[in-house]
């Protein structure tokens, strides 16, 4: 599926796209909120300021996908592969990245408050004046410096 063709689809009404694969696809400053994207495939897309709002995107591959700036508010991203993604500056409050993959990605800037990290992998994540501490579980994530937290 081509970007075009998302973009008429969920501007005519549809929400669900599961499984559709959108790999390198640009979808920048674009509202997507409340979009059903699991299991999707978005390796190395361009999101930079998408509206994510409540986005159902469990699952999803968004390796090395440029989220800089998206709001992902209350997203579902639980098992999600966000490794080696750009979320500089995003706005995480209250998603749900419960079994993620967040190794290698920056999150330089990005608020995660009331958000859920259990069991999430940051290894090697970038974490400079992201707002971290303000999540709500981080029980059993593996943190930056590879260490378990408790």
């Amino acid at each position: 599926m081509r970007a075009k063709r998302l973009l008429a689809e969920y501007n005519a009404g549809e929400r669900k796209f599961p499984g559709v694969v959108l790999e390198g696809v640009e979808l920048r400053e674009v509202d997507l909120s409340r979009i059903r994207l699991n299991s999707a495939i978005l390796r190395k897309a361009d999101l930079r300021g998408a509206k994510l709002y409540r986005a159902d995107l469990r699952a999803t591959n968004l390796y090395a996908a440029d989220l800089r700036g998206a709001d992902l508010r209350k997203a579902d991203l639980r098992g999600a592969n966000l490794a080696e993604a750009d979320l500089r500056e995003a706005d995480l409050r209250g998603a749900n990245l419960r079994d993620a993959s967040l190794k290698e990605a920056d999150l330089h800037h990005a608020d995660l408050g009331s958000s859920k990290l259990k069991r999430a992998d940051l290894r090697e994540a970038r974490v400079t004046e992201a707002q971290l501490d303000k999540a709500r579980s981080l029980k059993e994530a593996i943190l930056p410096d590879g260490t378990k937290h408790k």
